[in-house]
């Protein structure tokens, strides 16, 4: 608003309290004069109707006709006990689950000479053979193997217990040896079987999964400390997401997730949170959290990037909507509904806000109805019914003569700057666009949809942000209001906000992006009548 409007209006503003002031005192001196005097004139007590039977009318409460709460839009809820749930949104890294990496070594030295699996990436099953190892010591072994099983069927029947048994264990020692060095049950069965050795043994895929290391080849030696593959089972991946410090208390193991992909944003994952680091990023500030999603079709791939969204429950708490309270940064005000009209200023203790609810901590009964919409308005009328109150009790209150209104005719020829003007309003702020706009697109005194669309350098919509207006008027004495935005399907940032006045609104934009530096703009929105 230009600096000579604002000038305008505050002038107005404080003749207005103070003819007001004199005239509240002029009907106290007349109540005062007429009680003495044994006579009371009822005329001027018409339109008092609605204070009638109050018993006390308290500091600052704000009285309001019935006509002019629906002409505000003012609504009201009860304050009740409720189911309080949040959505953490953000967004995350598909990564391996690291539980279900396998790493194949040949555990003995040796020559490959043929390789069944031979590229990254192929899926392979449980007991697939992936190649074929000559080694002179696993050649030895087998040898020794059926020299062992001849021996035993030699000495069975040795008349001595000890030859006996010890021919059996040299056949047990062998095949252990044979065990230990990955051959399978199925081979050393062949061997035994046929009494033959086998010049290459076959090593078989310990589980299944996709190759997703190599470091093999045909004819190559290899030596037991050397890994020849990395099988990855992706049937159950992890996703590391980003979680801001205030919205740590709210996560916990075992809870609800989901997550849904930038091309396919119709088909969602669900999963849960199976681990919270302990430490925080230094850079970002934020918490690193683990999120664990089933993977039976391999629709999610290691290093995706995707959007996620964690459901907290709060079980049932006294809460009241976020509308109902006037939030000025020292304190928390509602307006409870007193009946007749009447709304009453309380300062209430309220917890954390989840899907539009406050939790109430204490200042506020169960069954209590308070004001759900314009608390700015009744906070208005309020700090004026306190202001004209304490006026009307100053002693030799007087105004001789409006005179001196006379030179409010002079105020017509006041130049006022041109207002904003409507419409989409944009701001380049780093490598993103900030576009500002209102539903309607001129925005009325009430109630009005603020909307912001947040694109990057290559025009595409950012989805990724947490984003929150704060709006007031630029004038002494305006309270700031506070409104976080929801991401809609037509990737707009939404919140409904609440201006009361009309004239030129102070808009302040928030943005928060994961590992990115914070974003504050200021716009400039004109409320019409």
């Amino acid at each position: 608003m230009a600096t000579s409007l604002k000038v305008v209006l505050i002038i107005i503003s404080g003749l207005a309290l103070f003819a007001g002031g004199y005239l509240w005192g002029a009907k106290v001196k007349e109540k005062e004069t007429a009680a003495a005097s044994g006579t009371m004139n009822t005329a001027g007590m018409e339109g008092m109707g609605s204070m009638q039977g109050m018993p006390g009318m308290t500091p600052g409460m704000a009285m309001v006709s019935q006509e002019k709460q629906q002409l505000l839009g003012i609504k009201t809820a009860v304050v009740e006990r409720r189911a309080l749930a949040q959505t953490v949104r953000t967004v995350g890294n598909v990564t391996y689950d690291e539980t279900r990496l396998t790493h194949v070594h040949s555990k003995i030295e040796g020559w490959v000479e043929k390789l069944y699996v031979n590229y990254t990436g192929k899926l392979v099953k449980k007991g697939q053979p992936l190649f074929t190892l000559y080694s002179p010591e696993l050649l030895a072994t087998q040898q020794e193997y059926l020299l062992a099983l001849k021996a035993r069927e030699r000495l069975a029947a040795s008349s001595i217990p000890e030859v006996r048994s010890g021919a059996a264990s040299l056949v047990e020692a062998s095949k252990r040896r044979l065990s230990l060095w990955d051959i399978s049950e199925d081979q050393i069965h062949e061997i035994e079987k046929t009494g033959e050795f086998k010049r290459a043994l076959t090593l078989y895929a310990p589980n299944s999964g996709f190759v997703i290391r190599k470091d093999i080849n045909e004819g190559m030696k290899v030596m037991p400390d050397k890994e020849l593959y990395t099988i990855a089972d992706l049937s159950t991946l992890w996703v590391n997401v980003d979680i801001y410090e205030s919205e740590i208390p709210l996560i916990r193991l075992g809870q609800a997730a989901s997550l849904t992909l930038s091309y396919d944003p119709a088909q969602v994952f669900s999963g849960k949170v199976s681990y919270s680091y302990p430490y925080l990023d230094e850079k970002t500030r934020t918490l690193k959290v683990r999120l664990e999603f089933p993977n039976p079709d391999f629709k999610l791939k290691p290093d995706m990037y995707v959007n996620a969204e964690i459901k907290v429950d709060a079980g049932k708490h006294l809460a009241v909507p976020e509308e109902a309270v006037l939030d000025s940064g020292m304190r928390k005000i509602v307006f409870v509904d007193k009946g007749m009209g009447h709304f009453e200023p309380k300062e209430v203790k309220l917890g954390s806000k989840m899907d539009g609810y406050y939790r109430v901590l204490s200042g506020l009964s169960e069954g209590e109805r308070v004001a759900a919409s314009s608390a700015f308005l009744l906070d208005s009328e309020s700090r004026l019914s306190e202001a004209m109150g304490a006026m009307a009790g100053m002693p030799g209150m007087s105004m001789p003569g409006m005179a001196g209104m006379q030179g409010m005719e002079g105020m017509k020829d006041m130049k006022m700057d041109a207002p904003t003007k409507a419409g989409p309003q944009e701001k380049k702020v780093q490598d993103l666009t900030l576009t500002l706009s209102t539903q309607p697109e001129k925005p009325k005194a009430g109630e009005n949809m603020l909307r912001l669309k947040i694109t990057d350098k290559a025009g595409n919509p950012v989805k990724d942000a947490q984003v929150s207006f704060q709006y007031t008027m630029n004038m002494p004495g305006m309270v700031l209001s506070k409104a976080d935005a929801k991401l809609s399907k037509d990737s707009f940032y939404e919140s409904k906000a609440n201006m009361g006045m009309t004239g030129e609104w102070d808009v302040t934009v928030m943005v928060r992006r994961p590992g990115q530096k914070d974003i504050q703009e200021k716009f400039k929105v004109v409320a019409l009548q």
